[in-house]
């Protein structure tokens, strides 16, 4: 049970298409809400428009704006549950190494995955701090790299033990 009152939009936008898409959305909801995370991919964006986004939503922290990016896909996030991957990987790799180590079939939004990967979490977030301790000045040069740790840490915080 969590004790923070959560809201999901799940909209298929990126960047800073998701970006304009939230501010509008909440819009004369001033107040609702401490914190608005946006979590998004690299994917095969534009370095300037990737990093324009992670840029423009980190300067507005003390607003509550929070993001929680992967370099280049989600599922670097589930691969760090098993390993750390240090190597640039394509997000079109992800899928076979993820079915590996999982010893079954991944597909994209494969349910439960928060289950099955939940007693290997610490393992990630050591991993994805690992990585983010070698960032760059340039989070679309950050191959591979994820800031989701940051999300779960904070979800983390609200789960009644």
């Amino acid at each position: 049970v969590l004790s923070a009152q959560v809201e999901i939009r799940g909209t298929g936008r990126n960047t800073m298409s998701l970006v304009h898409y939230a501010e509008k959305m909440m819009s004369g909801r001033e107040g609702e809400f401490d914190e608005m995370w946006f979590v998004f991919d690299k994917d095969s964006f534009s370095a300037v428009t990737f990093n324009n986004a992670v840029g423009y939503i980190e300067a507005r922290h003390s607003e509550g704006y929070r993001v929680a990016y992967s370099n280049e896909a989600f599922e670097l996030w589930y691969l760090l549950h098993f390993e750390l991957i240090e190597k640039p990987v394509s997000r079109f790799q992800y899928g076979d190494m993820l079915a590996r180590r999982m010893k079954q079939h991944y597909k994209k939004n494969l349910p439960n995955m928060y289950g099955k990967l939940l007693s290997r979490q610490d393992a990630a977030i050591a991993n994805a701090k690992l990585l983010y301790q070698k960032r760059s000045r340039s989070p679309a040069k950050d191959n591979p790299s994820t800031t989701v740790f940051h999300l779960v840490e904070e979800l983390n915080k609200h789960l009644k033990k």
